[in-house]
């Protein structure tokens, strides 16, 4: 009897460590992930809020994930934008794109995937007739380019509509800026030039805290507001 309640007891004893075990190994094989929440203006009226979420993949890629959703009256019009946007990222590269956004009505699903040649892009179920750039940077601009990659015209992939865009990158200053109730020494660059008018400021892990971009006469922002971890 003794016997046999020892050996239930050896096996509970090996049956919890084994499950301890793969908690552990579970635990350290999952992605490490933040997510940013920004504050955005249109023409300096409250219009929404803009996340990202960041998870670090075991394969070494970074999983990125916007999400959008904004509605603001302008004068006499309302105007309502949503994205929600999957980008992977290896060795500063993007690996796929996935996007469905509706700007005020008008309706685009991007999809963009890397190739030998580049990357193949399907906006609304028809692709580009030709590769985008290897090295093209998204419009979110959630992170600097590769240090390598940083060049004078830079090729850009609009996540809204899967538009190719070749615009003029520059670096303007530092700046210290509130960043989520903290004051931060940030990178101020500029994109302008193929339809963009951007200024746009990174931490020191160069990681988006502010944008700001004028297009069709109004100027929106977007603020770091809060880091969950």
């Amino acid at each position: 009897m003794s016997q046999s309640l020892s050996a239930r007891a050896s096996k509970l004893v090996l049956c919890l460590a084994a499950m301890l075990i793969v908690n552990i190994a579970s635990r350290a094989g999952a992605a490490d992930s933040e997510t940013r929440v920004f504050s955005t203006r249109i023409d300096n009226k409250q219009a929404g809020r803009y996340t990202t979420t960041l998870s670090h993949q075991k394969d070494g890629s970074v999983l990125l994930e916007a999400k959008a959703e904004i509605a603001v009256r302008l004068y006499l019009l309302r105007y309502k934008y949503n994205l929600e946007d999957r980008e992977v990222w290896h060795n500063g590269r993007l690996v796929r794109l996935e996007s469905s956004t509706n700007d005020d009505g008008k309706q685009y699903k991007v999809t963009a995937t890397a190739t030998a040649s580049g990357l193949s892009v399907v906006v609304n179920g028809y692709p580009h007739p030709t590769p985008s750039p290897a090295d093209v940077w998204t419009t979110t601009y959630w992170h600097l380019p590769a240090q390598a990659n940083r060049k004078q015209t830079m090729d850009l992939l609009d996540v809204d509509t899967g538009k190719d865009i070749k615009s003029g990158f520059r670096f303007v200053a530092m700046q210290q800026l509130n960043v989520a109730g903290k004051a931060q020494n940030c990178s101020l660059y500029t994109v302008q030039g193929g339809g963009l008018d951007v200024k746009l400021w990174y931490d020191a892990q160069d990681r988006l805290v502010r944008e700001e971009s004028v297009e069709d006469g109004h100027t929106l922002v977007l603020e770091l507001r809060d880091i969950v971890p």
